[in-house]
């Protein structure tokens, strides 16, 4: 399927030739069903115009929904086209931010999220604004995206209530064992948010008992904790969450929810441009 996608990327300059016709979506479809028939590529294809873009002139925001025929799959891109060529993105020259990304976010759609079960990892319940986090203590991105949004939340002084999805990823040895001491933590009154994302190597390559008993004394009742940390109820609340992420088509992280618009990974930019539509 990506192979034919970069194929068509290449030659829809051929297959759509001459310019617009009063709908885009319509005669840029067309152009590559010829293409793909005269080819014998099986795919389908349906184009759907989201926006006409003020600048750069002449150039329109498309969502492209390929099908392989044979199997039924289906692939989304969101590409631009002036209706010759097409285009995968538009990079600003003076910061080099992704005309894509922007657009992406704009025009995404909200995804109503139930926080009632989630935990608190910053800010308060009840903010104007919230942010869910899908993400696990030990990705190195993860690390990246709190630390920027934390401090962000900070100096700008947003009322914002960020809440943990957990979805340890299996590659990462202690991710589950971070997530359970990061639950167990909140439960007897310790905060070790911050700390988790911080942990290093060290830490990291750690026994499980020498993980659990370094953050059991930092609490004011290490016995509860310990067994917090190994309880039925947190282990299957990490598995719930880990289970609604991937319903939600989510398998890596970081994923965030700006007030229900998604940003899927570690994009400083679109955290800003998230950001910057709280208002």
């Amino acid at each position: 399927m990506k192979k034919l996608i970069l194929i068509m990327m290449m030659v829809v300059a051929m297959s759509t030739g001459q310019a617009f016709a009063k709908d885009v979506g319509t005669q840029v479809e067309s152009g590559m069903k010829q293409f793909f028939e005269s080819n014998n590529i099986p795919l389908g294809i349906n184009i759907e115009v989201i926006k006409k873009l003020k600048e750069p002139k002449g150039l329109y925001f498309i969502k492209m929904v390929l099908t392989d025929n044979k199997s039924g799959r289906t692939q989304e891109q969101l590409v631009f086209t002036d209706g010759k060529y097409i285009m995968p993105d538009v990079l600003t020259v003076d910061t080099n931010t992704s005309l894509k990304d922007v657009l992406s976010f704009e025009s995404a759609k909200k995804v109503d999220i139930d926080v009632s079960g989630l935990t608190l990892i910053d800010g308060k319940k009840g903010a104007k604004h919230t942010i869910i986090e899908v993400s696990d203590f030990q990705c190195p991105y993860c690390k990246r995206a709190y630390a920027y949004l934390h401090n962000e939340i900070k100096q700008r002084n947003l009322d914002v209530a960020v809440y943990m999805m957990h979805l340890p990823l299996e590659f990462h040895n202690h991710a589950k064992l971070y997530a359970a001491i990061f639950e167990a933590g909140k439960q007897v009154g310790s905060d070790f948010g911050g700390q988790l994302y911080a942990t290093n190597k060290k830490v990291d390559e750690m026994a499980d008992a020498d993980v659990i008993e370094m953050f059991a004394k930092q609490t004011s009742n290490p016995a509860k904790f310990k067994a917090l940390v190994k309880s039925p109820s947190i282990a299957g609340k990490i598995a719930a969450e880990a289970k609604k992420a991937n319903s939600m088509g989510i398998t890596g992280t970081p994923h965030m929810f700006f007030d229900g618009k998604p940003v899927g990974g570690f994009k400083q930019s679109m955290y800003k441009l998230a950001l910057d539509s709280f208002k």
